[in-house]
């Protein structure tokens, strides 16, 4: 065995630990996931009602917009950081985590502004129809509130970013499984003296600040190079991922801020506060089920980046294969069991309010979720084979054509026409051309050199 192919043996070993180690930790993440969205957020419905449960949901779609923008530069971070390291360029890394960490600061503030105006200058009803008026006292205070915790997630997160660069989703999980045990001690123990919604955004956010700060500085002290430095900062780095983000917050977080937000408002003004508590349960399901995937797709992306960079594509494709297969199975025989399931389950887990849910409704939203996880693997991949910019058109396409189909389907059919709709047109659309630009990368040749997808200076997409 030579020299190359031996450190190329160790750098595949060292990717698979760290998937290995990232996966473990999951389950400590899930575990702490599954503790608020099981038990913590029922008694909330239970002590709040509905109604303002329906409330709290409409502050959580509002601000999560904020939150979904926070992730913009993490493709291109993450990819600079896996050369600079595979280079052992410390100047490169020094720079790009500065620039990164000023970049969102900025970015943070200038977003803060310009929602704290729209608060200030709009009016509740406008925002969200009719069905709030006589609610503004309980909303707006929540939203003040909810904005503030959403700006310091904003930069937070940059923090995981920077460690997916360097292969450690596992210290990420961790952090992450701290703030959601100390996210549904506050809601399961403090919803009693506090039945308040203000109260329930402070204990399900402010922990999670909590906790992504203290990643943050666990992250500092173990990579100086990390800490933010101003004379580090670079105006053309900022700006390689800054343009890098519009196109990743686009072909990512575009369908968030679509069959999230939007689809969530137009449940809430056209179906009414009991609607949008259900379909806010669809969205936790989404986001609690969907983290069972993340678990092996978070580390498997920058580890497939790191892969493409050292030349390894029979791992990358190995890895790409085990990612594929697993996030379906998981889909399927999650949409099967909800829909045998889900009418004895939901008054069990929810309260007798929810016990009309209909096996209709469960199978739109099962369809909506294998599509949902079948994008999410492909996004996850084209990420990591550094194709962001292709994902654009596709992406753009595909949004628009879901926000037009969700306004009609929810007018004429109701949420299940909607969640069914919105299913078709994600497997019909991305679903069926994102696999084929993946296995163009994953298929070259071991020997053409990975420049061709990745730049020298880290910046995605350079094909």
């Amino acid at each position: 065995m030579t020299a190359s192919d031996s450190a190329r043996d160790d750098h595949a070993s060292r990717r698979s630990r760290s998937i290995r180690l990232a996966v473990v930790t999951s389950f400590l993440s899930k575990a702490g996931t599954v503790l608020l969205q099981l038990l913590s957020i029922p008694l909330a419905i239970r002590v709040l009602g509905r109604e303002e449960f329906g409330i709290y949901t409409t502050v959580n779609l509002t601000l999560s917009t904020l939150a979904l923008l926070q992730v913009g530069v993490g493709p291109a971070l993450t990819h600079g950081l896996a050369r600079a390291r595979a280079n052992d360029d410390t100047d490169a890394q020094c720079k790009l985590g500065s620039s990164a960490f000023f970049l969102m600061t900025g970015i943070a503030l200038t977003a803060g502004l310009l929602l704290a105006g729209v608060l200030m200058t709009v009016p509740i009803t406008t925002l969200y129809g009719d069905a709030y008026a006589g609610k503004e006292h309980v909303l707006r205070p929540a939203l003040w509130i909810g904005l503030i915790l959403f700006i310091l997630i904003f930069i937070l997160n940059l923090t995981e970013r920077v460690r997916e660069g360097h292969l450690e989703v596992a210290s990420n999980n961790l952090w992450g499984a701290a703030g959601n045990v100390l996210a549904a001690a506050c809601v399961g123990i403090g919803i009693w003296w506090i039945p308040q919604i203000w109260y329930v955004v402070v204990a399900v956010h402010g922990s999670m600040v909590l906790a992504k700060l203290c990643n943050t500085l666990a992250l500092w002290r173990k990579h100086p190079l990390m800490r933010p430095r101003i004379a580090s900062f670079r105006a053309d780095a900022a700006r390689r991922l800054f343009t890098d983000g519009l196109a990743f917050s686009t072909c990512c977080l575009l369908p968030g801020i679509i069959e999230f937000n939007y689809c969530g408002w137009l449940v809430g003004r056209m179906a009414g506060l009991g609607d949008v508590a259900l379909y806010g349960v669809f969205i936790s399901l989404t986001v609690m089920q969907l983290g069972f995937v993340v678990m092996i797709s978070a580390p498997t992306w920058p580890a497939v980046a790191e892969a493409l960079v050292r030349n390894d594509r029979a791992w990358a494709r190995k890895a790409a294969w085990r990612l594929y297969r697993y996030g379906m199975a998981f889909a399927l025989c999650s949409a099967t069991g909800l829909v045998l399931l889900g009418p004895i389950v939901f008054p069990l887990w929810l309260g007798i309010e929810f016990h009309s849910v209909s096996r209709v409704v469960l199978a739109a939203y099962g369809l909506y979720f294998v599509a949902h996880v079948l994008r999410h693997i492909n996004h996850t991949m084209m990420i990591g084979t550094g194709q962001i910019p292709k994902l654009v058109p596709i992406q753009l396409i595909e949004s628009a054509v879901v926000a037009a189909a969700a306004w009609f389907t929810i007018r004429h059919g109701g949420m299940a026409a909607m969640l069914a709709a919105t299913g078709v047109i994600l497997l019909l659309g991305g679903g069926a051309i994102l696999p084929r630009y993946v296995r163009a990368v994953l298929a070259k040749e071991p020997d053409e050199p990975a420049e061709k997808d990745i730049a020298p200076d880290g910046k995605v997409g350079a094909t």
